[in-house]
């Protein structure tokens, strides 16, 4: 019989070594979950957030081991130019935290290279340090998604419900994410908004559950040894069993509500499948809107204004230069004068 080579012997080893464990009662350990959905996103802030933003998308970035960060984007520039960024660093989605005029916050969340994109106005942010809540949860674990039973109603929710899910969502197996859940996310329609909260999964040990049952009925009968004492006692741990449940959600933080804007078809681009015209006031304010009211004639063009500008500061150039000529007429006469008075002296 010929020899063995080096990969038959460690192949004859290992069943050695697992009918030896199996034999000893040796619980194995499970093996890695291999990593075959390979999503990846995107975190990505414009330039000219405050310093809560930066807070909130850090704190995003706690929520998703799966993300790849990525330096501030000029917001000056068309958000089209994150796909090739996506596809620079092989990410399917992207999360672009736009901040405009350090005052409002607006979140797209967009799948790369084909779409859709949702545009969200970002309100209500409060993030983990203001919070200071007591809930807590391990650093890369796989969320919960839990969403509210209104996402089921209407074509736009649905677009949003898919988004949220492949973004907040870790993909199994992930190198950098745990193989178990301690954390929830819940999004909640209110308001035609979308409340976000997170959530730790507490479970409560035998030990934990003994001993406040025991406080509970020493509170409550006493410490008599009498068999009516001992049967009320047995009632009232059953009662109390029956009532406290082994699972409770504490909440961890961030906070925040996203009240959807707009959904375009593709990705950063497209055509406009929702619009919400209660953000249309917002809109106008950055611009847009000033651009739809010049098409339809309701505002004055660029041209106008600038000629209206331009005139107003001829006029206020003329008053100016007019001012400056009397002055110098004047100086001139006090001179002439002064000169008359000397020769008579």
């Amino acid at each position: 019989m010929g020899k063995l080579s080096g990969v038959a012997k460690k192949r004859k080893r290992g069943e050695e070594e697992d009918q030896e464990e199996e034999e000893e009662g040796v619980v194995m350990k499970p093996r890695r979950v291999k990593y075959v959905n390979k999503q990846r996103v995107l975190l990505v802030g414009s330039r000219g957030i405050t310093a809560r933003q930066r807070h909130l998308m850090e704190d995003i970035g706690k929520l998703l081991p799966h993300h790849k960060p990525e330096a501030k984007f000029d917001s000056k520039g068309e958000p089209r130019q994150l796909n090739e960024i996506c596809d620079l660093k092989s990410c399917t989605g992207c999360l672009y935290l736009e901040s405009r005029k350090r005052t409002r916050l607006y979140a797209w969340f967009a799948r790369s290279p084909a779409g859709p994109t949702v545009k969200f106005r970002v309100v209500n942010v409060h993030t983990m340090d203001e919070l200071r809540l007591t809930g807590n949860c391990a650093l890369g674990t796989r969320p919960l998604l839990c969403f509210d039973g209104t996402f089921d109603t209407k074509p736009h929710w649905k677009v949003c419900r898919e988004l949220l899910s492949l973004t907040f969502g870790s993909p199994r197996g992930h190198p950098k994410s745990k193989p178990f859940f301690d954390h929830a996310l819940t999004f909640s329609i209110i308001d035609d908004s979308i409340w976000v909260r997170h959530y730790q999964i507490t479970t409560t040990t035998d030990d934990a559950k003994a001993a406040a049952k025991k406080k509970k009925l020493e509170k409550v009968l006493g410490r008599g040894d009498d068999d009516a004492q001992e049967l009320e006692r047995e009632q009232a741990a059953a009662a109390a069993a029956a009532e406290d449940d082994d699972t409770k959600l504490v909440e961890i933080g961030p906070r925040f509500v996203l009240a959807p804007v707009r959904i375009l078809a593709g990705s950063f681009r497209g055509t406009t499948i929702f619009n919400d015209p209660l953000h249309a006031d917002d809109d106008w304010a950055d611009g847009a809107g000033q651009a739809r009211a010049r098409s339809s004639g309701q505002a004055p063009r660029g041209g106008q204004q600038n000629k209206m500008r331009t005139s107003s500061k001829n006029k206020n150039t003329k008053k100016n230069n007019a001012s400056k000529y009397e002055a110098r007429v004047r100086a001139k006469a006090q001179r002439q004068e002064h000169k008359a008075a000397l020769a008579l002296a």
